[in-house]
């Protein structure tokens, strides 16, 4: 299987039809709650948030995007808030996290990153796990879907997990 790789660039308002429809498609599976137009708008102008799209390196498709957010975090905690791939299975989303987290640590002077995950988005958490992310607990049936609720699991990894040789 070849991988291919992403990079990221800021999201632009004409990002935005794009951005709405890859989160309807995830939605859809089941995995992502949806925002609206505003609410993305709101993200692009915060200095707290980084709204990002995932384009293919090689062709600059746009493939996804990614929301993270607590850059002014006193406790130096950043929360990947969404990541969107809409051609999964292919290695952009372990090559785009793997570029968050080089950033959260590095560029933002991070402590900690954390996420959660449904608990039915078995690809993800095991992507999240092989990136060195810790499960630290499940939230039970804390997501409301259809008639029923959804479990989701909380993960995290610190600085001196994803950068061991800087501690």
């Amino acid at each position: 299987m070849s991988y291919h790789t992403a990079q990221l660039r800021l999201t632009t308002p004409a990002d935005l039809d794009f951005v709405l429809a890859a989160e309807v498609t995830s939605h859809a599976a089941g995995y992502v709650r949806l925002w609206t137009r505003d609410r993305h708008l709101q993200s692009l102008e915060d200095p707290d948030e980084c709204h990002w799209i995932v384009e293919d390196t090689a062709t600059q498709e746009r493939i996804g995007y990614l929301i993270l957010l607590g850059r002014q975090d006193p406790d130096q905690c950043l929360l990947v808030k969404r990541i969107v791939i809409a051609k999964p299975g292919k290695g952009y989303g372990r090559s785009v996290l793997t570029q968050v987290l080089d950033k959260a640590f590095r560029e933002f002077a991070a402590h900690r990153v954390w996420l959660d995950v449904m608990e039915e988005n078995h690809r993800a958490r095991s992507l999240y796990r092989s990136l060195g992310f810790v499960e630290e607990g499940r939230l039970r049936e804390c997501v409301k879907v259809g008639d029923g609720f959804t479990s989701m699991w909380l993960m995290s990894i610190l600085r001196a997990e994803f950068l061991p040789s800087e501690h």
